[in-house]
């Protein structure tokens, strides 16, 4: 028996390490998909924006613009070049946020956490042998094969 609360105190080990390293990884991660898809959301946003500005208000909006700022070239090619830079910088991180799968990954990590913590509170409250036990936390690593 003694034998078997050895095993038990083993897998709950793991378990709450696997469950450290899955907290690490997502203070991690998240902020920065956070970041990805604020800034593809605001560059995008200030993209239009300033686009919108000269097609909307045509010539009017245009020498209104250049009553208020003078670059030394046309007030819609300074907008046209910061709509096209921040465009560029929407679609970059779009990019990084689709080819990296972080949302995705994000979502499994938090999945796999939950459920090694309801594996880990059945094992300490005995609700699950050893052997179903193993199993299940063998099967929830493979969801996190990011990690």
């Amino acid at each position: 028996m003694s034998n078997n609360l050895t095993d038990e105190q083993i897998l709950l080990t793991r378990i709450q390490d696997k469950r450290q390293e899955l907290a690490s990884y997502l203070i991690k991660h998240e902020p920065r998909n956070s970041r990805l898809i604020n800034s593809s959301i605001i560059a995008g946003a200030l993209a239009a924006a300033l686009t919108a500005g000269p097609g909307a208000g045509g010539e009017g909006f245009i020498d209104s613009a250049k009553s208020i700022m003078s670059f030394g070239i046309p007030v819609w090619q300074v907008l046209c070049l910061a709509a096209s830079a921040l465009s560029v910088v929407a679609v970059i991180a779009n990019g990084m946020l689709k080819s990296n799968n972080l949302a995705n990954k994000i979502t499994k990590t938090q999945a796999c956490d939950a459920k090694l913590e309801g594996l880990e509170t059945m094992l300490e409250l005995k609700q699950v042998d050893l052997e179903q036990a193993t199993q299940l936390y063998t099967q929830y690593l493979t969801e996190i094969s990011h990690i």
